[in-house]
C-alpha cells in the first residue's frame, strides 16, 4: 500500500509538470491544493487517470486534485518526494500579471490556504462542545454543569474558538511564507488579557502615540489575515536590507517593532470593523430574504463543493458564528444540499440496471454517510451523469426553504459531513430538533423524487 501511495504520487508530481512547476503545496479534508508556476504544463487527461485520483478542479488560483479519505497520506508521499518538510511550505516566486483576476484570484486563495488547514481545530473544537451539549443537563442530564467532564470538554471547545487569531497566524504565515514565530507573537498580542482589559474598561491607549481603539479580538479571523499579509512585505524588507551579522536580531525585532502600531492602530481594528459588518450583512440577509436565503445556499453548495470554492463561504461562518453564537442561514442551508443529494444518490441506485453501477453507487453512499466524504459521490455520479446534480440543486433549495421557515439553527460551529454534520444543531430547544427531523425527511424525499423523475443515460462500467 505504501509503494501505491508513492507511486500515484510521484505520478501526479509529474503529470503537474514537475517538481519544480510546484510553487506551493497544501491540503485540506479530501483535496490537495497546488499552486503552480505554468498551469499549462499539467496534463488533466492523465491526472484523472492516477488510481487514487476522484477528479480535478482547476480554479486559476489553485490546482485541486481530489483525493478522498486518503488525502493526507498522499500528502506525506508527496512532501517527501518533494524533499521538502510539512512544516516549511515551497518558496513561491510566481509572479503574476497584475488584473483584477489575478488580484481576486489571489485574494481567494489566500483566504483557502489559511483558513482550510483550521478546519480541523475547528472540527475537533466543536465536537467537544457537541460532547458537552449531548451529557450536559441541556439534553441527556447525565452530568451537571460543575462536572469536570462537563467543564472540561466546554473550556476544550471554547479553546479552538478563543485562540483563532494565533491558528489564523500560523496557517496564514505558512500560505505567504512568511515569519510564522512573529505571526504567532502578534496573534498572541491580540488575545493579550492586558489588551482584553484596557477593551473591556474602554480606556484610551496609544502605540508609540499613535491613538489605538482596543476591541476583544478573541475568536476573530479577518484582523490576523490583514496583520500577516501586510506581515509578509515588511519581513520581505527585513530580510532583503538588514546586515548579515544583524539579521538574526534586526529582522524578527524590526518587523516587530513596525508592526506594533499598524497591527493595534489600524489593521485589527478594520478587521474588527470588517468582521462586524459580515456578520451584520448576513443577518440583514436573512431578514430580508428569510427562507430564501437558506435556499440560495441549499441550492448552490454542490456547485461551489465541484469548483472548491466552499472553504470560502466558512470564512463567512468562522466571522459571523463566534459573534452570534448560533447560525441559522449557512449550515441549515449546507445540511438540506447534502442530504438532498443523499436522495438522489439513493434514487440513482435505484434506477441502476447494471449490478457495478449500484455497488458503486452504494459505495459512495456509504463513504458520505459514514466517512463524511462527498466527492467521490459528487464526481462518480453527478459529474458524471449531469443530471443528479440538477436534481440535487433543485431538491437542495426546496429543502432550504423548508430548513429556512422552520428557522433550523446551529448551535455547534461543525463543517462535518454526513451523519457527523448534525451534530451541529445539537441545541436550542425542541422545536430545532423538529425542526431538524422535518429537513432530513423532505430533503431526502426531495432528492429522491427530483431524481426519480429524470432520465440518466447508465452506462455499464468498462
Amino acid at each position: 500500500m505504501n509503494n501505491k501511495y508513492r507511486k500515484e504520487s510521484e505520478e501526479i508530481i509529474e503529470y503537474l509538470g514537475g517538481a519544480d512547476n510546484i510553487s506551493h503545496l497544501t491540503h485540506c479534508m479530501t483535496r490537495l491544493r497546488f499552486n503552480l508556476k505554468d498551469y499549462s504544463l499539467a496534463d488533466q487527461n492523465k491526472l484523472e487517470k492516477v488510481s487514487g485520483v476522484i477528479g480535478i478542479n482547476n480554479t486559476g488560483a489553485q490546482y485541486q486534485v481530489i483525493i478522498g479519505q486518503a488525502v493526507e497520506r498522499y500528502y506525506k508521499e508527496l512532501i517527501s518526494v518533494l524533499n521538502i518538510s510539512n512544516d516549511v511550505d515551497i518558496k513561491n516566486d510566481v509572479k503574476e500579471d497584475l488584473s483584477f483576476k489575478s488580484v481576486i484570484n489571489s485574494v481567494f486563495d489566500y483566504l483557502s490556504g489559511s483558513l482550510t488547514p483550521l478546519i480541523p481545530i475547528l472540527l475537533s473544537a466543536s465536537l467537544a462542545k457537541t460532547v458537552a451539549a449531548i451529557i450536559g443537563p441541556s439534553l441527556l442530564g447525565l452530568v451537571s454543569e460543575t462536572s469536570d467532564i462537563y467543564t472540561l470538554f466546554t473550556f476544550v471547545g471554547d479553546a479552538g474558538f478563543y485562540f483563532l487569531p494565533v491558528f489564523i497566524a500560523y496557517s496564514a504565515a505558512r500560505k505567504l511564507n512568511t515569519s510564522i514565530p512573529i505571526s504567532l507573537l502578534l496573534g498572541a498580542v491580540l488575545i493579550h488579557p492586558t489588551l482584553l482589559q484596557i477593551a473591556s474598561d474602554e480606556v484610551s491607549f496609544s502605540v508609540y502615540g499613535i491613538p489605538t481603539v482596543a476591541q476583544n479580538y478573541t475568536s476573530t479571523v479577518v484582523p490576523m489575515l490583514l496583520i500577516v499579509w501586510i506581515l509578509s512585505y515588511v519581513d520581505r524588507f527585513f530580510d532583503k536590507y538588514s546586515p548579515d551579522v544583524l539579521k538574526v536580531f534586526l529582522k524578527p525585532f524590526g518587523s516587530l517593532i513596525i508592526m506594533l502600531p499598524i497591527s493595534l492602530s489600524v489593521l485589527a481594528p478594520l478587521g474588527g470593523y470588517i468582521g462586524q459588518y459580515v456578520s451584520a450583512g448576513i443577518i440583514s440577509l436573512n431578514e430580508i430574504a428569510g427562507p430564501f436565503a437558506v435556499a440560495i445556499i441549499g441550492g448552490t453548495f454542490s456547485l461551489l463543493v465541484l469548483t472548491g470554492m466552499h472553504p470560502l463561504l466558512f470564512t463567512y461562518l468562522f466571522v459571523s458564528f463566534p459573534e452570534l453564537g448560533y447560525d441559522n442561514f449557512l449550515l441549515p442551508g449546507i445540511l438540506a444540499t447534502s442530504w438532498a443529494g443523499l436522495g438522489v444518490s439513493l434514487a440513482c441506485v435505484f434506477k441502476f440496471k447494471y449490478k457495478e453501477n449500484k455497488t458503486l453507487g452504494l459505495g459512495y453512499i456509504i463513504t458520505w454517510l459514514l466517512g463524511g466524504v462527498g466527492e467521490p459521490m459528487l464526481y462518480g455520479l453527478y459529474l458524471r451523469y449531469k443530471t443528479p446534480l440538477y436534481a440535487c440543486i433543485i431538491a437542495g433549495f426546496l429543502a432550504g426553504i423548508i430548513a429556512g421557515l422552520f428557522d433550523l439553527t446551529a448551535y455547534v460551529l461543525n463543517t462535518s459531513n454526513g451523519i457527523y454534520g448534525l451534530a451541529a444543531f445539537i441545541g436550542g430547544d425542541t422545536s430545532n430538533y423538529f425542526a431538524l427531523g422535518v429537513t432530513l425527511v423532505a430533503a431526502v424525499v426531495l432528492g429522491f423524487v427530483v431524481m426519480y423523475f429524470m432520465k440518466i443515460d447508465e452506462e455499464p462500467i468498462q
